[in-house]
């Protein structure tokens, strides 16, 4: 998958990509993804499906071992 990385101002660029390399866990997509779903929220958007992937990109593993659903 390719992101929009590129079209970051650099200093968020640079940032991201020292994030996702010190937590290999945390991929650019889930970065994205945790962080727009955590925008939209905070922003009015109330749909159980945002919430949702925001969940599952903040605890992935409570997901994969079936933990919520």
């Amino acid at each position: 998958m390719i992101l929009f990385v590129d079209s970051l101002p650099d200093e968020l660029s640079q940032h991201l990509q020292a994030f996702a390399k010190q937590r290999p866990g945390w991929t650019q997509e889930r970065i994205l993804c945790s962080a727009l779903s955590l925008f939209l929220l905070q922003n009015g958007v109330n749909d159980r499906a945002v919430s949702q992937v925001y969940l599952q990109a903040m605890f992935p593993e409570s997901f994969e071992q079936g933990g919520a659903s």
